[in-house]
């Protein structure tokens, strides 16, 4: 395989916008049979691309002859397709064609846990409701996280059908099948929660209060977490780094807790499996306020509440999200006590 210097030759906005340049893919709303109804704005569309392409580690959707189409991909931290910085950094990649079929599963950033559990999942009920059960190759991004390899035995994917996406090529595929997002950017549904949930039926058990820890991350630490764990615990708070438990034992550790407390990190996307009506108080670093488990714990009917804390010392990034940051702890227990 010789590299070479792959551009973009058009970029449009939808598929509606692909329909009507006179190329219009195969495609199924299957709205209606995912979530009982019509999805408003958001319709939950599966579209077959013959020859269609992945760039790069899943981060663009293109057609046969290379036009680029938004809303199939998420695509952070812009609004139109046009304006994604892949289409305007050249960049050598290789070109890869394999015959068959492949089903695109992963979204961007599908190595996070939240990305991952929320926003890939669930495109796997769009795919069955649309009938793509026969298959050759499942698309995931090129990280291979334990998280999903244990999810993907849950939908009983082989092993040999597991292909991930390396950065620096093109794949092509004869049939590419691509759902679009479950859900708007950092918006989430309450179908995709019932999705996810239905694949770890087991039963729950844990205690009734926990707070997921952050201290095996090197991003957004929360520097006097020790002080806020010590009166935690003397309130009868279990303390948890999610990372080092399967998807499983997340799913019944939170599926049995009353009360979640945890800074903003993926480790809030087991949220999804927390039991209607329990309380959550997420602690934000003042520079990302992401609001995506916001919306998540009103998908799944949960008291939700933030607090916003102060940036320290620390690694920065341009945008200073990466920096630590403090809370203040009487806060979190002047919450704690009006909640109970």
């Amino acid at each position: 395989m010789r590299p070479f210097l792959w551009l973009p030759s058009g970029v449009v906005s939808s598929l509606d916008d692909l329909s009507a340049s006179g190329s219009a893919p195969a495609q199924s709303n299957v709205s209606f049979s995912v979530n009982g109804k019509n999805s408003g704005h958001h319709h939950l569309t599966v579209a077959e691309l013959a020859d269609g392409k992945i760039i790069g580690d899943l981060r663009l959707v293109a057609t046969a002859d290379d036009v680029v189409v938004g809303g199939l991909q998420s695509l952070f931290g812009c609004a139109e397709p046009s304006n994604h910085y892949l289409l305007h950094r050249r960049r050598f990649r290789m070109s890869k064609y394999r015959r068959g079929t492949a089903l695109l599963l992963g979204v961007p950033n599908s190595d996070n846990y939240y990305h991952w559990l929320l926003e890939s999942l669930p495109r796997w009920k769009m795919l069955l409701e649309a009938g793509y059960t026969d298959y050759d190759y499942v698309l995931l991004h090129r990280k291979p996280p334990r998280f999903q390899d244990e999810t993907l035995d849950r939908l009983t994917v082989p092993w040999e059908k597991r292909l991930r996406c390396k950065k620096y090529f093109v794949h092509q595929f004869e049939r590419l099948v691509v759902p679009a997002m479950p859900f708007p950017l950092w918006q989430v549904t309450p179908w995709a929660c019932e999705w996810v949930r239905s694949l770890f039926p087991e039963g729950n058990s844990g205690p009734e209060k926990i707070y997921l820890s952050r201290r095996g991350t090197r991003r957004r630490r929360l520097v006097n977490e020790t002080e806020l764990e010590t009166q935690l615990a003397a309130l009868g708070f279990a303390c948890v780094q999610p990372e080092v438990l399967s998807v499983a034992e997340q799913a019944k550790l939170v599926g049995a807790a009353r009360y979640v407390v945890a800074p903003h990190g993926a480790g809030l996307a087991n949220l999804v499996f927390a039991p209607r009506g329990a309380k959550v108080i997420e602690l934000l670093h003042p520079e990302n306020q992401t609001p995506c488990y916001k919306h998540l714990a009103l998908a799944r009917g949960l008291h939700y509440t933030s607090l916003i804390g102060a940036r320290a010392r620390g690694l920065v990034s341009h945008n200073g999200q990466d920096a630590e940051f403090t809370i203040e702890i009487a806060d979190v227990l002047r919450l704690l006590a009006g909640s109970g």
